[in-house]
């Protein structure tokens, strides 16, 4: 039974002095993975705004070579739009060749009315056959000038077409330009807001990085060994109330102990409470550890005092 209570005592020693060093030393570790990530993220952003900066630049370069081009080939298909141009000529050649049909037909017809108008009686017949021809073939020539005026416009009017189309792409691709020019900007902007947000980032940083001197490594401290005096069961009142006391100022003394050396390592591990904050801890960190350190090691001693008083009644 004593051993148990040797054992106990012990281990709430030892707890109490252990436990806030280890937490304090193992809340840096994780407290190092969400500044690290921050910055990948960080790049990564960067990176793909650089990425987007630069195609646009391109987009930017591309719009106007396709307005410059546009233009120049547009320009040099008005000045000489075959094969359009080429129909369109046909057209009215075809229609000059119609109208001297016409003129030549219609002067026939008059100078064959004249002679059926004067004609004598035998001669009537073949005067009137005559003039029928020749109004046959004034006829014939005026709707054939007729289509031919209308091929002439039907290819004007496909020519006009194509060069109001070609223009078309010209202007949209000169739009385009102002457009590009827009989005490069915009994709600039941002990527020299978020180049600056970093810089200030860096520059935060490097200000709140104080040079602390690395303290020698050290072995753990251990705590005392405490010593009891032999239990035995016919000991007076006066020597069961002595071991009560200097049992209970053991505890009291190793607590002390464990809190100097938990404050000692902890201003070796952040120097501040700034510092502490800043690795992910809170200062409320140590003293929860030490606290539970202290809890336990009186509870310990409790149960020590509890489980002598009924060896002191006994006696």
């Amino acid at each position: 039974m004593l051993n148990l209570r040797r054992t106990l005592v012990s281990a709430a020693l030892v707890a109490a002095v252990i436990s806030p060093a280890a937490m304090l030393s193992a809340a840096p570790a994780f407290a190092e993975s969400a500044p690290t990530a921050q910055t990948q993220n960080d790049t990564a952003s960067i990176a793909a705004l650089e990425k987007a900066q630069a195609d646009a630049s391109a987009a930017v370069e591309a719009a106007r070579m396709r307005a410059v081009s546009g233009r120049a080939n547009f320009e040099t298909f008005k000045a000489n739009p075959q094969p359009y141009l080429m129909w369109v000529q046909r057209a009215e050649d075809a229609a000059e060749k119609t109208a001297a049909v016409v003129a030549a037909t219609n002067k026939e017809a008059e100078a064959a009315s004249l002679a059926f108008g004067s004609a004598k009686p035998e001669e009537l017949d073949k005067a009137r056959e005559r003039m029928q021809a020749a109004s046959k073939a004034a006829n014939e020539a005026a709707d054939a000038d007729r289509k031919a005026k209308e091929a002439v416009t039907a290819a004007e009017k496909k020519l006009n077409d194509v060069l109001a189309a070609e223009n078309a792409k010209v202007v949209e691709a000169e739009a385009a330009v102002p457009v590009a020019i827009k989005a490069y900007q915009a994709a600039n902007k941002a990527y020299a807001e978020a180049k600056a947000v970093d810089y200030a980032r860096q520059e935060a940083e490097q200000r709140n990085e104080k040079p602390v001197d690395k303290p020698a490594d050290k072995p753990a401290e251990q705590p005392a060994t405490v010593t009891e005096a032999a239990d035995t069961t016919a000991s007076t009142t006066s020597t069961t109330s002595t071991k009560s006391t200097t049992s209970t100022t053991k505890a009291t003394t190793a607590s002390s102990q464990a809190k100097a050396t938990t404050a000692a390592s902890a201003k070796a591990t952040t120097g501040s409470t700034t510092e502490l904050a800043e690795t992910g801890s809170t200062p409320a960190t140590p003293y929860l550890a030490l606290g539970s350190g202290l809890a336990l090691s009186l509870g310990a001693a409790a149960l020590y005092v509890s489980r002598r008083k009924p060896a002191r009644s006994s006696s």
